[in-house]
């Protein structure tokens, strides 16, 4: 099942989703929370520690990773790119485990 959560600035978006997450990981459900704000505050709104925030970065601020990826190059213009690059991997690379159990935000 995959749920997008989309709305309105500061109608609560984050907390929903982070309650729904980690109401489905106590459940033992398989969770994979993704926080596409820009303003990304969802880790915090699932509970991760100060510690496990603290390894956490945007993809956005991982140019040389967009660069292999997709093959664009920053400040670039005009050339191909990959549309659809392999991401299948990054959730257990980049991703946190919450608290011993098998979902990642």
């Amino acid at each position: 099942m995959k749920i997008a959560v989309s709305g309105k600035g500061g109608v609560g978006k984050t907390t929903l989703a982070g309650v729904m997450a980690r109401m489905l990981a106590a459940q033992g459900k398989k969770v994979l929370a993704i926080d596409a704000d820009p303003d990304s505050n969802l880790a915090s709104a699932v509970g991760l520690t100060k510690e496990a925030l603290a390894k956490l970065a945007p993809i956005a601020s991982q140019t040389s990773l967009i660069e292999e990826r997709t093959g664009a190059k920053k400040g670039s213009y005009g050339s191909m790119f990959k549309l659809n690059p392999k991401v299948d991997d990054l959730p257990d690379t980049m991703g946190v485990a919450y608290e011993g159990s098998n979902s990642f935000y």
